[in-house]
């Protein structure tokens, strides 16, 4: 059985306040930590309450890494899609794709946590079939960049959206992940940064028709 994010405490609006502060900070230690490397005692530590109030919100490390799994998602295809979609032609939304993507990471750095815990937690039989829904819902958004731009000339003709969403989506992530790992420390946010501008001027040498160009 699919262990699923519970509800939330009384619906008030101190509870309200203390599940979305859980989150938050939930959120932060998933992103530094990953699933596998963060204990119960530790999220419990993070957030500062007792035991019994933790509890109160999440019974379990798995609810509370699916319920901050959604509430990441939500707001960062929102947050990134309001950018994005701010520009009025689709191969100038393909190219804001990135920056937006790297200043919501950069303003909020528990965004990541959505990789993390979507890589991590994809061994569990079962919760891989929950926790790839916020994957797939990234790769389809691109995706449907991809596609327009296609439909109006100014992306390559003949690639298949789908793939090239992927490998994007997949390029983006491993190249965070890549960073953490070989240049740890607080220059590792810059540094990806940089690299991630890189991996958009390759894609658009790519991607990009002679018109677009």
């Amino acid at each position: 059985m699919t262990t699923r994010a519970q509800p939330a405490g009384p619906a008030t609006a101190k509870g309200e306040a203390t599940r979305a502060f859980l989150l938050r900070t939930a959120a932060q230690v998933f992103a530094e930590r990953g699933y596998l490397g963060t204990s119960l005692s530790d999220l419990i530590a993070a957030s500062g309450l007792t035991k019994g109030a933790f509890y109160f919100y999440f019974s379990s490390k798995a609810a509370l890494a699916l319920a901050v799994l959604h509430d990441q998602q939500a707001r960062w295809l929102r947050q990134v899609s309001e950018r994005v979609l701010a520009h009025a032609t689709a191969v100038e939304q393909f190219e804001a794709l990135t920056p937006a993507m790297l200043e919501l990471l950069d303003a909020e750095p528990g965004a990541w946590s959505v990789s993390r815990l979507s890589r991590d937690m994809a061994s569990d039989p079962a919760l891989a079939g929950e926790v790839s829904k916020p994957m797939a819902e990234w790769v389809g958004f691109v995706a449907d960049l991809v596609r327009r731009g296609q439909a109006a000339g100014d992306l390559r003709a003949g690639l298949d959206p789908q793939a090239v969403a992927a490998i994007l989506v997949g390029a983006f992530d491993g190249l965070k992940s890549l960073t953490d790992v070989l240049d740890p420390g607080h220059e590792a946010g810059e540094r990806f940064t940089t690299q991630a501008l890189v991996l958009l001027d390759l894609v658009r040498h790519g991607l990009l028709t002679e018109r677009a160009g």
